[in-house]
């Protein structure tokens, strides 16, 4: 009787000790048997842009915007539109994904079929169309236009961040204004060399509308002419119109202007017809759209306007002869 009391008391050590031995056995160390079963964690989202956070990497995203949908073709996100505006045109790639309405007037009804991730925009939707998307668990992103030329960067951030993440997606967006810039830089360093070496500094305007709405100082688009070399004959003003009391002032040495404008038109009015540009045909039309969509057509297109009012800055012997008339003096 003594024995048996004595062996039912071990009984639960040795119990004990064989568990102990068997957990040990199998799994190893506990703590690396629970890390195995962690997820990595990710660095790249939830992301944070104009007041709505993105948790995670979009597959499918609806543009509303013509300017953010060339944008994300431009910066590789092409693959990732599902839908776009009806105003989208460029690139022609962009022509061929489903028309979802415009920020002003969304259709609702295609977009909600299309489930998209999220919904990028450069204007703010309605307040009712705003409610009926966030009720189907579909996010809007209002990203700006660049109001002045350093704004670029973050435009381009945001929308990296936006496809690719918090790291990835800045990197990606830096480095795309990095490479845009950097082209508006190596025109201007030509266009001062030139005038450094005896050249004629240029005033030009911007001609969006007859007979004075111009790129004024307080734009955008007075600002990238300013950016490759050239004066802003209407940089003094605001609001995009030249004042009227000043006109007698008004004769740039270049004229740049909307596509719909033409020489023979301005041969015709009365405030073109006796200015010089107009005279000598030193005008030159491009899409305003280039400008509003800011994208590496508007950078293609800076670097022409650059060239056409000055190419003698842009011949191959232009830096050389800039050289040496500096290692003359």
């Amino acid at each position: 009787m003594g024995d048996f009391m004595k062996q039912k008391r071990i009984l639960p050590f040795l119990l004990a000790a064989a568990l102990l031995l068997g957990l040990t056995g199998c799994g190893g160390d506990p703590s690396a048997s629970s890390s195995l079963s962690e997820e990595p964690e990710d660095t790249e989202y939830p992301v944070s842009i104009g007041g709505e956070t993105i948790s995670a990497k979009p597959e499918k995203v609806v543009s509303l915007s013509p300017a953010l949908t060339e944008l994300c073709f431009d910066m590789g996100y092409g693959d990732q539109l599902t839908g776009v505006s009806d105003y989208c045109d460029w690139p022609q790639s962009a022509q061929n994904l489903p028309r979802m309405g415009t920020a002003q007037q969304p259709d609702l009804d295609d977009i909600r079929a299309e489930k998209p991730d999220v919904v990028i925009t450069h204007t703010a939707l309605s307040e009712p169309d705003l409610i009926a998307l966030q009720q189907a668990d579909i996010p809007v992103v209002v990203l700006s236009r660049a109001r002045l030329p350093e704004d670029l960067k973050d435009l381009y951030v945001d929308l990296g961040r936006l496809f690719e993440g918090e790291q990835a997606g800045a990197e990606t967006g830096k480095a795309f204004y990095n490479e845009q810039m950097g082209r508006v830089e190596s025109v201007r360093e030509k266009v001062d060399s030139y005038v450094r070496g005896g050249g004629k500094k240029l005033s030009a305007v911007y001609l969006r509308m007859l007979d004075f709405t111009v790129a004024t100082g307080d734009t955008f688009e007075g600002a990238m002419l300013e950016a490759i070399g050239l004066e802003n004959a209407a940089g003094a003003y605001g609001g995009w119109t030249y004042p009227l009391d000043f006109i007698g002032q008004y004769d740039p040495d270049v004229i740049f202007c909307n596509e719909d404008i033409t020489i023979p038109m301005l041969e015709q009015n009365a405030n073109y017809k006796g200015l010089q540009a107009t005279i000598h045909d030193i005008v030159y039309s491009y899409p305003f759209t280039a400008f509003e969509r800011q994208g590496k057509r508007m950078f293609d297109m800076l670097e022409d306007m650059a060239q056409k009012a000055y190419p003698d800055a842009f011949t191959e012997t232009a830096g050389e002869t800039q050289s040496s008339a500096e290692a003359g003096q």
